[in-house]
């Protein structure tokens, strides 16, 4: 139960694994609670604060549940919906599946986000186990953080150019686990090469923050090529990668037949 210096925890169902704390619940189990009449008793406010996968939709279901019981004079439960990287900039098609929300600069060099984990988001889907989040969430937030930042603050000062972002390296370090709850993403440049506008290369170190602790931080080297010079290379390799492959195919030595196996012979009763 929610108390006035613990306030009951929200996320969404997909971390039903994370419930075994006392003061989390998910958006279905609290719905629950209350058809249970779980809050009726008592003129305490009802603290509330939403983790990761609560979503605006949850925001007001849980608000009109509350209305129909008579409660929602005690409830306190602030929510604001996040601004999400655009999709030209997330280079995600689907919201559910775009992470990075509340883009900004710090300095030159800094900038920040907040995580933002849709309950169905396409990498929980076949596979969300125990308290903790996922590493590969990390590993894409760095991803989706890198592009944000270089679509949003660089590229968009050649706005006549098209880019096409090629990944030279990425290495992460998991530190502590990453948890259904708020987060904060943190990208750092550590060189910049933007003389030729056709080609702006970086490295870059993008740090998850959760509870005053760094929970991973990914290493990365890319370079963004205006599209039509990357693309003509890329259709050359791949043109390369057919016609080795068809070689392959008509070269390749037939596998041997095998001669049936001997029937064993049947054994005396």
């Amino acid at each position: 139960m929610p108390s006035a210096t613990q306030p009951l925890l929200l996320v969404g169902d997909r971390f039903a694994g994370f419930t075994v704390q006392d003061t989390v619940r998910t958006v279905t189990q609290l719905i629950e609670d209350l058809h249970q009449g779980v809050y009726s008793d008592g003129g305490e406010p009802i603290r509330i604060r939403a983790g990761q996968g609560v979503t605006l939709e949850d925001y007001e279901a849980i608000w009109d549940e509350f209305v129909l019981r008579g409660l929602s004079g005690r409830l306190d439960f602030p929510y604001a919906e996040p601004a999400l990287a655009g999709r030209g900039e997330a280079h995600k098609h689907c919201e559910t599946n775009t992470l990075i929300a509340n883009l900004r600069r710090d300095d030159d060099t800094t900038f920040a986000a907040d995580l933002r984990l849709h309950n169905d988001n396409e990498i929980l889907l076949d596979h969300q186990t125990g308290e903790h989040v996922q590493g590969m969430v990390a590993v894409e937030a760095a991803r989706q953080m890198f592009l944000a930042v270089s679509e949003r603050f660089f590229a968009s000062h050649h706005p006549q150019r098209r880019y096409y972002y090629v990944i030279e390296s990425m290495h992460t370090d998991f530190e502590n686990f990453l948890f259904p709850l708020d987060a904060s993403i943190e990208y750092r440049i550590t060189r910049a090469d933007t003389a030729d506008p056709a080609r702006l290369a970086f490295t870059a170190d993008v740090s998850i923050l959760q509870a005053g602790r760094r929970s991973s931080v990914t290493a990365v080297a890319f370079t963004a090529f205006e599209a039509h010079v990357l693309q003509a290379k890329e259709h050359r390799r791949a043109e390369k990668a057919v016609a080795h492959q068809s070689r392959e195919a008509v070269t390749a030595v037939p596998a041997p037949a095998f001669a049936a196996a001997p029937q064993p012979a049947l054994a005396a009763a």
